[in-house]
C-alpha cells in the first residue's frame, strides 16, 4: 500500500500494513523541521536529551520596529544559568539576550524566544515563547515603520472617533521634525484688542506650531 498525504503540508501517512515507516517518518520530520514557524529561531538543548548547562538558538528571521525582515545568524553552545529559569530574546537589533530577570518590560523592543528551566547540571524545561503573528502595540514587534503606498488614504470611523496620541507625553512629530510632548499653551483668554496677553498667546501658538513640523 502507498502513503497518503495531509492536505496543508503533505506529512506522509503510511498505510497501517506498510513496512519502512522510516522513510516517510523520517521525511515528515525534515518537512516540519523546515517549516519557518517550526524551526525558525527555536531554542533547543545542546544535546538530545540535555548533559550541560547549554542550549541552541536556530537560525531564522523576525520583524524589527521599523517594519522591516531582519535575520539572526542562530547561535550554538550557549550557557545558561543553573538552577534557575534564564529568558531568551533577541534585541530589536538581532542581539542574543540570556538572562534570569525577565523580559523587558518595553513593547515592541524585542522578540522573544523562550524561557529556560535548569537543573544544577543540565536543562530540565524549555518553553516555546515565539509570537507566530505578533498584533501591533503587542509588546512584541512590530509597533511601527513602514511607508504607504502613494495616494493612499486613511478612512476613521465616524461614531468614536480616533486619536492619534492617547496622552500629553507622548511625543508626535511631523515632516521629518524631531517629535515632542504636546506643546503647553495656557488658559489665557484674549482680549478684544491687541496686548500684550494677546502676543504671547499667538507666539505660544506660533512655537506649537513650529516644534509640531507644521510648519518651517
Amino acid at each position: 500500500m502507498s502513503n497518503t498525504y495531509t492536505p496543508a503540508v503533505k506529512l506522509a501517512m503510511p498505510a497501517i500494513g506498510d513496512t519502512g515507516w522510516s522513510v516517510p517518518v523520517n521525511g515528515n520530520c525534515s518537512t516540519l523541521d523546515a517549516l519557518n514557524p517550526v524551526g525558525d529561531l527555536a531554542v533547543t538543548t545542546h544535546e538530545q536529551p540535555s548533559s550541560s548547562l547549554h542550549i541552541d538558538i536556530a537560525p531564522g528571521s523576525f520583524i524589527n520596529q521599523a517594519g522591516t525582515v531582519a535575520t539572526f545568524a542562530g547561535a550554538s553552545n550557549q550557557s545558561v544559568a543553573a538552577s534557575n529559569t534564564s529568558y531568551v530574546y533577541l534585541t530589536n537589533a538581532g542581539a542574543l539576550v540570556i538572562n534570569t530577570t525577565g523580559f523587558p518590560a518595553a513593547p515592541g523592543l524585542y522578540i522573544p524566544l523562550a524561557t529556560v528551566v535548569t537543573g544544577t547540571s543540565s536543562v530540565t524545561g524549555i518553553s516555546d515563547q515565539r509570537v507566530a503573528f505578533p498584533v501591533v502595540g503587542s509588546g512584541y514587534l512590530p509597533t511601527g515603520g513602514g511607508t504607504m503606498t502613494d495616494g493612499a488614504n486613511i478612512a476613521l470611523g465616524t461614531s468614536t472617533g480616533t486619536q492619534i496620541a492617547t496622552s500629553s507625553s507622548q511625543k508626535l512629530g511631523f515632516f521629518g521634525k524631531t517629535p515632542v510632548v504636546q506643546p503647553t499653551l495656557g488658559a489665557a483668554t484674549a482680549g478684544s484688542s491687541y496686548g500684550s496677553n494677546e502676543q504671547t498667546m499667538l507666539q505660544a501658538v506660533y512655537n506649537a506650531v513650529r516644534n509640531l513640523g507644521l510648519g518651517s
